[in-house]
């Protein structure tokens, strides 16, 4: 009888750890398999209290940004990219740095209106800078908002969108000095090139 015992003691034993270590494993799988998976989303600030009465542009063009992309958004906040107007400046605006989280954008009044772009359009494409877009080679190319030109479009091309996504969806980037300021005064006095 001993033996007999022994035996089924051991054998409900392993049916005890099977039964219990069973949906374990089950609701495991089952987690993760349900679980969604989750890309991490850089959220950067922007600070236009001191951009005057371009402050809801400023939230326009944000807006803009992020119905376009989803690796990065911009946010109100502190601490981030601070947005400032003033009268006259070296070009119709200028940012800090390109591709970063923090810095500045500065928006010249003056020189908004004299280049004859859009102020959202130029709005836009300086928040482009900070979120890592250089100047392509066809200036005045309306359809681009980095090619700055007399132009009224505000909207990203899908390539300067995608460029936006893959640099912000990698693990590593690297911030460069903002573009310097004659370059932007050339990039938006430059005549819109017609691309039908």
């Amino acid at each position: 009888m001993f033996p007999t015992r022994f035996i089924v003691a051991v054998l409900g034993g392993i049916v005890a750890l099977v039964l219990v270590g069973a949906p374990s494993a089950a609701a495991t799988t089952s987690a993760t398999a349900t679980a969604p998976q989750r890309t991490a989303v850089q959220t950067i600030y922007y600070d236009a209290s001191r951009a005057a009465e371009l402050s809801p542009l400023v939230d326009q063009a944000a807006e803009i940004w992020n119905t376009r992309v989803t690796s990065v958004q911009l946010a109100k906040g502190p601490a981030g990219i601070t947005v400032t107007t003033a009268q006259n400046g070296s070009a119709p605006g200028t940012a800090s740095c390109v591709g970063c989280t923090r810095g500045q954008i500065y928006f010249y009044r003056n020189q908004i209106q004299s280049s004859g772009a859009a102020p959202l359009r130029v709005i836009v494409h300086e928040f482009g800078h900070i979120l890592s877009l250089q100047h392509p080679p066809d200036i005045g190319n309306c359809d681009k908002v980095m090619a700055g030109g007399r132009c009224e479009n505000p909207n990203p091309s899908a390539e300067e969108a995608a460029a936006v996504q893959r640099f912000w969806a990698r693990t590593w980037r690297p911030a460069k000095p903002g573009p310097h300021p004659a370059d932007e005064s050339e990039i938006f006095g430059a005549p819109a090139l017609v691309t039908r």
